[in-house]
């Protein structure tokens, strides 16, 4: 990060020194990036909201303005040309980041998942049968809503724009359904499957 101050240039200043770039001047361009290194790095850092990122973004910023000072048309200030570099290279580097994902959550290593035991399969059925039929039990109309909030996964404000019920109505359905799956769990010992 350039940290030394330089004061800022005029029009007149900044005009030469662009000029001067664009037919190949190192020094020129180098003195107009560091004197505008300063707001670059501002500008970035509101974009970003990190440190780190800012100083990769105006770094890279650097770098394009190097490519392309040829490109500057001096119908705007140099340096609302530089802003728009920036936005532009923090814009690119947001996208960028966004697109890469860790390759681990996408393709996990493969494991071998082991077929559950016959028993377990045979108990996961029973209780299912055990859950459908007490489900069955429920007043017309609480299965479904059972099976549309707990398996379908809607939300209990979706439920009630879908059926015209309101929040406490459905709430207490809910509540009377789980109340009688517990009751006939405790009754028959068979595994948890109260739904929160």
């Amino acid at each position: 990060m350039i940290t030394e101050s330089i004061p800022s240039l005029s029009y007149d200043e900044e005009k030469i020194l662009v000029e001067r770039a664009q037919s190949g001047d190192q020094r020129a361009t180098n003195h107009l990036i560091k004197a505008h290194y300063q707001q670059m790095f501002h500008l970035a850092l509101k974009v970003t909201r990190d440190p780190v990122k800012a100083e990769d973004v105006t770094q890279e910023a650097c770098l394009q303005v190097l490519r392309r000072i040829d490109q500057f048309r001096s119908e705007a200030r140099f340096g609302s040309w530089l802003s728009r570099i920036v936005v532009n290279t923090a814009l690119l580097r947001h996208r960028r980041e966004r697109r890469l994902v860790p390759t681990d959550e996408i393709y996990a290593p493969s494991i071998e998942s082991e077929a559950p035991a016959p028993d377990k399969l045979a108990a996961d059925r029973q209780l299912l049968f055990l859950t459908d039929s007490v489900l069955n039990e429920l007043r017309e109309g609480d299965r479904e809503l059972f099976v549309r909030r707990f398996i379908d996964g809607l939300s209990l404000k979706n439920l009630s724009d879908e059926t015209g019920l309101s929040l406490p109505a459905l709430k207490s359905r809910f509540h009377r359904a789980r109340l009688r799956i517990k009751e006939v769990q405790d009754r028959m010992s068979w595994g948890s499957v109260v739904m929160a």
